[in-house]
């Protein structure tokens, strides 16, 4: 998005649309919560043409697909190959047509499909993050920890978290249910106001999962990356075999947008962090 933002002002350079591709876990919640973010930020702004496809299989899945090959299938082919819904969709586009890839996938320990004991220390998460680094290339991968439902798990004015912000290696076929209880936002559109309360929030999170007492927009550019979300998360569960609660969604618009959007959805003057297990 970042690359494409600045082609897209130029009008008259290219005879057609470029393509943002966003590949995500599941058809139905994940795709709706893209198509309402791309409408809340980029419609009106962006003359890149957005789509949303599901890879019908989880992360470990599609890399294992792409190993298999040695690499040498892109994850554009494969998704055409192995999803019906992707070979429709992207029927009539060049993959040259394609200028960024975003993909979206669950932590999901429980569904690892490798032979690693648990994800969350697993040397596999480390060489995906390595492979999926560039979106213009291989594809830029963003992970929700636990599940895409973080995306909604959270309360008002603070940090907390339905789930209380940790969640249980045990509980995390659970989370699903633990995110939603009690929770209105699980069955809300989120419109602006909503998303706004989500990048506040994904801020005081990350401000607790580094264990810092502020956070600005250079620190956050030189220090949050997935890979660095990943390896502070892989240390909370090696210690207390939690996963800390964290949606991708406002990381890939922190990433992608502007200072002045930093500055106007990451006020923390008015929040504060409940009481909870800071680890």
């Amino acid at each position: 998005m970042r690359t494409t933002s600045r082609k897209c002002t130029r009008q008259g350079r290219s005879m057609s649309k470029p393509v943002i591709l966003f590949i995500v876990e599941g058809k139905s919640r994940d795709c709706r919560f893209v198509k309402e973010m791309t409408t809340c930020f980029f419609k009106g702004h962006y003359s890149s043409k957005i789509i949303c496809l599901p890879a019908a299989q989880n992360l470990y899945m599609l890399y294992q697909k792409l190993e298999e090959d040695d690499f040498e299938t892109d994850v554009v082919e494969v998704l055409k190959e192995t999803v019906k819904d992707a070979r429709i969709e992207l029927s009539n586009i060049k993959r040259q047509e394609i200028s960024e890839v975003y993909l979206f996938f669950d932590f999901d320990v429980h569904q690892n499909n490798t032979s690693d004991a648990m994800p969350c220390d697993s040397e596999i998460m480390k060489k995906m993050l390595k492979f999926f680094d560039n979106e213009t290339e291989n594809g830029r991968l963003y992970i929700s920890y636990p599940m895409v439902e973080a995306l909604y798990d959270y309360r008002d004015g603070t940090c907390k978290a339905f789930s209380n912000c940790y969640v249980s290696l045990k509980s995390c076929s659970q989370y699903k249910n633990l995110s939603g209880e009690n929770n209105p936002k699980a069955c809300q559109r989120m419109d602006i106001a909503h998303w706004h309360e989500i990048l506040n929030v994904f801020s005081l999170r990350v401000q607790c999962l580094f264990k810092k007492s502020t956070v600005d927009l250079n620190w956050y550019r030189e220090t949050v990356s997935p890979e660095s979300i990943y390896n502070a998360e892989r240390e909370i569960f090696k210690r207390h075999n939690s996963i800390f609660v964290l949606s991708a969604f406002p990381e890939f618009l922190f990433d992608n947008l502007k200072e002045e959007f930093w500055n106007s959805m990451s006020k923390q003057k008015n929040k504060k962090f409940n009481n909870c297990r800071k680890k």
